[in-house]
């Protein structure tokens, strides 16, 4: 008999918390906590111990906490835990980005359910998992030079750096990674400057015209604004 697993998983649609619940009970897997708010599974987990939390990307439903925010409060709050992100988004920069900033396991919603399974299964067992079209948006990523500069940025680095995409403050940043201003606003300045950029305003410029964004539940919106 194999290894218990246990998982956690949060969607924002029923119909898919329904049907992610019985493909993994169907292979034995042991599903702990299915919920469709991301700051109820961040409670539950307070509470509860499980091997890999299973999440979509984008969940605008909510609230806040959401998409590179929800990953982000996810990892500072439960640093030990796998976390298998499991969204229909698979583009290049958003797929290369969760890799460099250290997920564990990106399957998309266009991949057979198959590898879903296996994903939970290799990270409950301490491994790191990219499904094929996971894997194909990360050959992406590295072959492109706009997007391949972002490998410069340490785990770290490239963590602070999607909060910046996503807009948040150095205020927002650090009360949401526990650490302090003056540290978070260093991070900040040395991640642009990894980058090639002599400010924060010229970075977002770039992202802006590049289409890098990392904020799905707005659809680039606020991005523009810059």
């Amino acid at each position: 008999m194999g290894k218990r697993v246990r998982v956690a998983i949060v969607d924002d649609h029923p119909l898919v918390l329904c049907g992610l619940r019985k493909a993994l009970e169907d292979e034995g897997i042991e599903v702990l906590v299915a919920v469709s708010r991301p700051s109820d599974l961040l409670t539950l987990l307070a509470m509860t111990q499980c091997d890999v939390v299973l999440t979509d990307y984008s969940m605008p439903c909510g609230g806040t906490l959401d998409g590179w925010r929800f990953i982000t409060s996810l990892s500072s709050e439960f640093p030990k835990l796998s976390t298998l992100v499991f969204s229909e988004f698979d583009d290049p920069f958003l797929v290369g980005s969760l890799v460099q900033r250290g997920v564990a396991g990106i399957v998309s919603k266009r991949d057979h359910m198959s590898e879903l399974v296996k994903a939970v299964r290799v990270l409950a067992d301490g491994g790191r998992y990219l499904s094929p079209i996971a894997h194909a948006a990360h050959a992406q990523f590295n072959a492109q030079p706009e997007f391949r500069r972002f490998t410069a940025l340490s785990r770290r680095q490239m963590e602070v750096t999607g909060l910046m995409l996503c807009g948040l403050s150095v205020c927002e940043t650090a009360r949401l990674l526990h650490r302090r201003e003056n540290t978070v606003s260093a991070q900040r300045t040395e991640a642009y400057k990894r980058l090639g950029f002599s400010g924060e305003l010229e970075m977002y410029r770039f992202a802006v015209g590049h289409g890098l964004w990392l904020e799905r539940s707005v659809s680039g919106i606020e991005m523009n604004r810059v």
